[in-house]
């Protein structure tokens, strides 16, 4: 099968569908599978099914030429939006399905649309029925990085790749750059002094960092004379509201971005791309931030499956991030115990101290200048 693939990837218009219908942070720690894929078979027309929010930070890159959009609750939800997936794959006349992270929906519709291989994760029970290219993969084993198990599939289509050989990468328009670059202008923003941009909310998928750490930070960030932004999405307005009310005066001296209007995830791409530092837990905007060669601070909780092991930052260079993970003992490998844990809270014991030492830290390697692109002086 590889070698009937490799060949029709020489001769004529290969095209290749890339699944990863998630969130932020998993889409984009898919991207290396894409630039692989175009490495390989330089005449694919490749096209990724996402969801709508996280199209902007793709439609750009060079090795993607289009995407596709799985809305599940609204445009592809229920009988007729199944057959409206099923009309848009079939009409894209995809020969290779390459699924990322499957669902039961979009498996069945590159069957009935005929894709002739399709690739991906033997996990579930649709999976063995719909996957005639599947791959077993235990993910949750935690064997590799996240990024690791996605090249893995890449097997199915001929192509090996070594680990950490392809950085993850997304694409931001120079409209939103400059939009970003605006608003941080109105709030104040002084070029010449190091700015540490703080993302304190996340999905809920790990363990966060306690809301009070992250308020001392911020206030010891201040002290120390740096520029402090803090973001969050729709989701994470009433915890910035939160914290900003803790900070009392200070908080007049904060740039904060709440995104209440839902903007487009590419503003938040340009604003990461002025800053010096990104602090955030284990989510999307952390993986962006890395991905924007952003230099990065993180908090990692040491329960298996959410472990930095598998979704840390996905980088060649390790001390361009600084990954803080409790030091106890944990033997959990699906959830926190809570109070039935000695440990717990674990992540209290991650001190503001060790989080300011490593700001510092990579903060110090951009004074050195090793190996940053600080694009807004270009």
């Amino acid at each position: 099968m590889s070698e009937s693939i490799a060949l029709q990837g020489k001769n004529q218009h290969l095209r290749i569908l890339v699944v990863r219908p998630d969130r932020l942070g998993d889409v984009i720690l898919s991207t290396p599978v894409c630039e692989v894929i175009k490495q390989f078979y330089s005449n694919a027309y490749l096209v990724c099914l996402v969801k709508e929010n996280v199209a902007p930070l793709l439609k750009g890159l060079p090795s993607v030429d289009d995407c596709l959009v799985f809305d599940p609750e609204g445009l592809h939800s229920g009988v007729k939006g199944f057959f409206r997936l099923y009309s848009d794959i079939r009409a894209g006349q995809f020969r290779i399905a390459l699924v990322l992270a499957t669902h039961w929906k979009i498996a069945v519709a590159l069957f009935f649309a005929g894709v002739r291989y399709r690739v991906g994760p033997l996990s579930k029970i649709h999976s063995f029925l719909f996957y005639n290219r599947g791959l077993r993969q235990r993910r949750s084993q935690v064997e590799m990085h996240e990024t690791d198990y996605n090249l893995q599939l890449l097997r199915k289509i001929g192509i090996r790749i070594d680990s950490r050989n392809i950085p993850t990468r997304v694409f931001v328009s120079d409209q939103a750059r400059t939009e970003a670059k605006l608003w941080l202008g109105h709030q104040g923003w002084d070029p010449k002094k190091k700015l540490v941009m703080v993302h304190p909310g996340m999905g809920g998928s790990a363990l966060n960092w306690p809301e009070s750490h992250y308020c001392e930070l911020i206030r010891s960030l201040l002290q120390l004379g740096h520029q402090v932004l803090i973001t969050g999405g729709v989701a994470e307005v009433v915890l910035l509201e939160r914290i900003l009310e803790n900070l009392g005066s200070l908080k007049q001296r904060i740039f904060c971005f709440k995104n209440e209007k839902g903007q487009a995830i590419d503003f938040l791409a340009g604003l990461c791309e002025f800053s010096d530092v990104v602090v955030a837990p284990s989510t999307g905007p952390l993986h962006l931030a890395v991905a924007l060669n952003r230099r990065v601070v993180s908090f990692y909780p040491p329960i298996r499956v959410q472990s930095a092991v598998r979704w840390g930052p996905y980088l060649a260079d390790e001390t361009r991030a600084s990954v803080l993970v409790p030091e106890n003992y944990c033997g959990q490998d699906f959830q926190c115990l809570g109070s039935l844990c000695n440990y717990f809270p674990c992540m209290k014991s991650l001190t503001v101290k060790q989080a300011i030492r490593s700001i510092e830290k990579q903060l110090s390697y951009i004074t050195q200048g090793k190996g940053d692109t600080i694009l807004w002086k270009s």
